[in-house]
């Protein structure tokens, strides 16, 4: 088939547009890597790096120094949160009627803890629940053991886990699941993975999502 001169501008030009369309979309898609880091009120000591990619770990710069705080474990005894000083501590605040997040987050501990090989008894994880009132130390205990008994859980009153929270702009609000049964609901929540220094200072996060790699990879460096 011959097409014309007329035909062929119109093919040509539609041609040009695709193409032009299709960088455009390549260019939003990079850039998506490049954003650069903003101060939130989740965000603890987070502050804005013109140029520099996101790459799910932030220093809390200075280092936050930390209330002390006396929780339940899952043995149900009483646990002091400075008895975790002398090591690096991950802390994760969760619960375990989470559909994903938190055991995601357990699932990682694991990862982590693996990944470290020998030096993991260097680092405390532990997992704080947002939910008191249905994680009774028998529920985490049952609940971590999926996972690794290793890890510590710790639970309370809604009282002095508020209290607690300050320290890391902590956010978590009960909400109605699907089912509207009273004691079937939701909990949003902070999903950040807190680092704490040996002298109980928060130095870092993870947001949720941060490649495991790139979080072995920086606490083998806090390690030395």
């Amino acid at each position: 088939m011959v097409l014309n001169r007329s035909t062929r501008l119109t093919l040509a030009a539609a041609l040009v547009v695709i193409v032009i369309g299709g960088a455009a979309v390549l260019l939003a898609f990079s850039s998506r890597g490049n954003a650069t880091l903003s101060a939130t009120p989740s965000s603890p000591g987070l502050a804005a790096v013109e140029g520099t990619p996101f790459t799910g770990v932030t220093e809390v710069t200075p280092p936050r120094p930390l209330k002390d705080f006396t929780l339940t474990n899952q043995d149900g005894q009483p646990v002091q949160f400075s008895n975790f000083h002398g090591k690096f501590t991950l802390l994760f605040f969760g619960y375990t009627h989470c559909p994903d997040v938190c055991p995601l987050t357990l699932l990682e501990y694991k990862q982590i803890k693996n990944a470290l090989g020998e030096r993991a008894d260097e680092v405390n994880r532990v997992f704080i629940s947002v939910d008191g009132e249905r994680d009774t130390p028998d529920t985490l205990k049952t609940f971590i053991a999926r996972f690794d008994s290793g890890i510590v859980g710790l639970t309370g009153d809604e009282a002095t886990l508020l209290q607690i929270g300050t320290d890391y702009d902590l956010y978590f609000a009960k909400r109605a699941s699907p089912t509207n049964q009273a004691d079937d609901y939701i909990v949003d929540h902070t999903s950040n993975l807190f680092v704490v220094n040996p002298q109980g200072e928060l130095v870092a996060f993870y947001t949720f999502g941060t490649d495991i790699k790139l979080v072995t990879a920086d606490l083998q460096q806090r390690l030395g």
